[in-house]
């Protein structure tokens, strides 16, 4: 839309809809974003939680932690459930999504409640787990 309307700006109108090429330029985006979104595929459950990657049973966590890179700009999730099954994203990229967050989020207060998740020091503070 964007680029439609600078397009209509800067002609004084929709003289440039008639040169093929300048539709390039217009289509391409709206492809490359979609595939670019695609690309995550994050989804969760009642009490289940699954990335690209692998799934875990976020009622059924044994492990919960957190881990921080230096300077601590980004931090990772990392989940392990009772079958062996494990799974690390990126904390930020699962929070954007409020409704997919409240549904991991309560497995893991579950599980550490239980007493049948261990945490780190980080996982308790930064996901308020005490």
């Amino acid at each position: 839309m964007i680029l439609i309307a600078f397009g209509t700006l800067r002609d004084w109108g929709i003289g440039w809809m008639s040169t093929w090429w300048l539709w390039l330029f217009v289509i391409w985006p709206p492809f490359v974003f979609y595939f670019i979104g695609r690309s995550v595929g994050i989804s969760a459950g009642a009490d289940w939680f699954a990335i690209k990657n692998g799934h875990v049973d976020t009622y059924e966590l044994t492990e919960v932690k957190i881990v921080g890179t230096s300077g601590g700009l980004a931090w990772d999730l990392e989940l392990k459930d009772e079958s062996g099954n494990e799974l690390s994203i990126n904390l930020r990229e699962i929070q954007t999504n409020r409704d997919l967050w409240d549904l991991v989020y309560n497995g893991i207060v579950y599980s550490v409640q239980r007493g049948s998740a261990k945490t780190n020091p980080s996982a308790l503070d930064k996901l308020k787990l005490r």
